[in-house]
């Protein structure tokens, strides 16, 4: 640039302050060649009297006069006037332009090199041409500033720059572009552009990448918080995250962290927006992209499943992953979701798990009315356990017998399950009070006493009837136990009263505590369950299992600890829903509710030898008269949940299960799993490798049916199972003498497929 404007003025006797316009490119050029001569400068920001004040114009103008006495030298720059004005306004720049236009300096000689107030120049010499006529004005050839600021308030802390007077160091020094800074002076009438940050979250995204979190996501209240806690921490934010634990969060942690103090749940919500490229293609993810807040996220992480089909590819995933999220859901929020998943009540079910009681009920409730989910041992395994068919064999049950009690059994838990009495079963129940098919069982008692070897617990769980074997034995599958089970009749009528010597017998040093709550359960008054018309289902189901699977988990751990070799459970009576069902009164009235002689809804009463109902057992010794079909005697409060007391299956027939460790050093495999084929006429055949000898018999059970092995030497043993007709995949129980020991899945192929497969490699 041609400084010789500068240099004539310098030459000249006018003690007036000379204006020179500059441009962004030319303000640098101009300071780095005045430098190298013999020329002072004063700076604007000097004026300043602190960090955060605009400069005393007053001491600008002293220091302009005295500059020939206070200076090195008489020729003297003053920069950072131009900008300083333009943060001013207008009316500002044009009122002090003015007066230093024709301001009087003592000797010295004083060069104002102005940025970003050309307009109010040329503005000053159209209303006054006098200063451009005396050469007091030069014009550069390249105008053009971007000089623009970003500012904050000093408490937000946000930029490195702080006040005013350091902002003007830096236009002094010939900065341009963006100029970013912490100060509390307002500029509302600046000639340059300002962006103003007045919130937090704007604080914390010039420190931080918030790309992934909206504003929206939270409030200012919440923003300030946030920034004061990242303040506090270097804006490490990882250290913030750590701080809260969020860096080590698992899938079951949710409900800990999204509920509780306000500002942690939200600040956890944060994190997880921040996170979320990490939960892509994961419900999370997916639920993440559906929220615009914390509130939203926590309806939309119950509620965002329903907006998916069962039948999507990305469904399963997302279920599994969800019921691990609520896995500490109280039932409070659950049955708040289960009212908004019924929108849609085909695909309500899907969306259900076995994590709350509510939801196991509502499973329940919609099984009812719906039939069963094609699912059910994804939603609700325990349920899918209790409804699997258990194949009864042992004592006193020849192969006929054995089927009929399945079959009557598996229809029992469809019924109950569907809160349902058919006619059929109904007609089968009476048939089956007039045959007494359970007299060819030996008594529980008996089957006791025969446990009872010193070393063995006795478990008397109250009202435990055959319906939960198959539940039992997967539960004992789950525990590592070995299970053995035999089946025993209940004394008539069965009441407790009647039933409780097998416990009473056996060595009290040697007896676990009776368990009472499952039955209370089936009792309305105890166990809180009522029946209306409106509300029928038979949702205490749900409480039946989780008390069975506590009791279970009770056993296992006492064989863990080795206080007792085995554990035998056993109960007092059945019980019946269905008989509730039924409605029936019989043509009897016994008793009144002074002497409540008709009892247990009644289901039996005191004995009177006129009765001559064909469906009811007089027990003249034990002075009772009992039914064996579904009917009850008038005189006695009906029950609505479930009854005992009579001579059902139900009713009478018991398990006697013994538990035991598992010998974890005998294994069992199949040889050569991948060949076996199926034959639609002889069936299949396998060989069973046990890696060690074993002096107990070896079986394998299959759908109803026991099927013995033939011992081949020590470690092998063959078996056909001719029913296994058609390739698929199959279940396999084996069994060391009464005893549970593993269960094997087999895939056969069919024969015929086989065949065509060999002839194909032929060719």
């Amino acid at each position: 640039m041609d400084l010789k404007a500068i240099d004539d003025y310098f030459a000249s006797s006018n003690h007036k302050p000379f204006f020179m316009v500059v441009g962004d490119a030319e303000y640098g050029e101009i300071i780095d060649s005045l430098k190298s001569r013999a020329i002072s400068f004063l700076y604007v920001s000097d004026c300043c009297r602190n960090d955060d004040k605009v400069p005393d114009l007053d001491a600008l103008r002293e220091k302009m006069e005295t500059a020939d006495v206070s200076c090195d030298y008489n020729n003297v720059v003053l920069l950072g006037l131009g900008e300083y004005l333009a943060l001013c306004g207008d009316k500002k720049t044009m009122e002090v332009l003015s007066e230093f236009s024709d301001y009087r300096l003592g000797s010295a000689q004083v060069v104002l090199l102005l940025r970003c107030v050309e307009t109010q120049v040329r503005q000053l010499i159209k209303n006054d041409k006098r200063p451009l006529e005396n050469g007091m004005v030069s014009f550069g050839n390249n105008l053009s500033s971007s000089v623009r600021f970003k500012f904050s308030d000093p408490g937000l802390e946000i930029f490195k720059i702080n006040g005013l007077k350091n902002v003007l160091k830096i236009l002094e020094s010939g900065e341009s572009g963006e100029i970013s800074a912490n100060t509390i002076i307002p500029f509302a009438d600046s000639l340059l552009p300002i962006q103003r940050i007045k919130d937090s979250y704007e604080a914390i995204a010039r420190n931080i990448n918030m790309d992934a979190v909206p504003k929206e996501c939270g409030t200012e209240e919440m923003w300030e918080r946030l920034l004061l806690d990242l303040m506090r921490c270097r804006y490490e934010v990882d250290k913030l995250f750590t701080e809260n634990q969020f860096m080590d969060f698992r899938d079951y942690d949710l409900y800990r962290f999204l509920y509780g103090d306000d500002y942690k749940n939200w600040l956890f919500y944060i994190y997880l927006m921040m996170n979320s490229k990490t939960y892509e293609d994961k419900y999370l993810g997916y639920v993440l992209g559906r929220s615009t807040g914390v509130d939203s996220f926590k309806r939309n992480i119950l509620n965002a499943i329903t907006c998916i089909s069962h039948t999507d590819d990305q469904f399963i995933g997302f279920y599994r992953e969800r019921k691990r999220l609520l896995t500490h859901y109280p039932e409070s929020e659950m049955a708040a979701f289960i009212n908004e998943n019924k929108v849609n009540a085909e695909e309500s079910v899907y969306r259900l798990t076995d994590n709350t009681m509510v939801e196991k009920q509502e499973g329940i409730i919609w099984i009812a009315n719906h039939g069963m989910p094609e699912s059910l041992e994804e939603i609700y395994p325990d349920l899918y356990a209790y409804r699997k068919e258990y194949a009864f064999n042992g004592k006193g049950l020849d192969p006929t017998f054995a089927a009929r009690l399945t079959a009557y059994f598996e229809k029992y838990k469809e019924l109950k399950l569907r809160n349902e009495l058919t006619k059929e079963f109904s007609d089968d129940v009476d048939k089956l009070a007039i045959e007494r098919i359970y007299n060819r069982l030996p008594k529980r008692d008996e089957l006791v006493k025969e446990k009872n070897d010193g070393s063995t617990q006795l478990f008397w769980i109250d009202a435990l009837g055959v319906e939960y074997l198959s539940f039992i034995v997967e539960l004992a599958k789950r525990h590592g136990l070995k299970i053995s089970v035999e089946i025993g009749r209940a004394d008539l009528p069965t009441i407790t009263r009647e039933n409780h010597s097998f416990f009473d017998n056996w060595p009290e040093d040697l007896r676990h505590p009776k368990e009472e709550d499952l039955d209370k359960t089936k009792h309305e008054g105890k166990g809180g369950y009522y029946y209306s018309p409106k509300t029928p289902y038979a949702i205490h189901l749900a409480e039946e299992l989780r008390i069975i699977s506590k009791a279970m988990s009770e056993a296992a751990t006492t064989l863990g600890l080795r206080t007792y070799d085995r554990i035998v459970i056993a109960s007092d009576h059945g019980a019946s829903r269905l008989a509730v069902l039924r409605h029936k009164e019989e043509k009897y009235e016994t008793g009144d509710e002074k002497d409540n002689e008709s009892k247990h809804s009644g289901r039996c009463c005191k004995y009177f030898p006129e009765c001559d109902l064909p469906f009811a057992i007089p027990e003249p010794e034990r002075g009772y008269v009992v039914l064996a079909d579904y009917g009850r005697f008038k005189g006695s409060r009906a029950s609505n949940v479930e009854v005992h007391g009579g001579a059902s299956l139900e009713e009478v027939i018991v398990p006697v299960i013994t538990l035991s460790l598992r010998d974890n050093s005998i294994v069992i495999s199949v040889i050569d799993v991948g060949k076996i084929k199926a034959d639609y006429k002889t069936g299949i055949k396998m060989m069973l490798y046990v890696n060690k000898s074993i002096s107990e018999t070896l079986s394998v059970g299959y759908g109803n049916k026991r099927y013995a092995t033939k011992r081949k030497d020590d470690n092998h043993f063959s078996v056909d199972i001719p029913d296994i007709k058609k390739a698929g995949t199959y279940g396999i129980d084996v069994y060391l003498g009464d005893g549970l020991a593993s269960h094997i899945e087999i895939s056969p192929t069919s024969k015929s497929a086989s065949v065509n497969d060999d002839f194909e490699d032929l060719m």
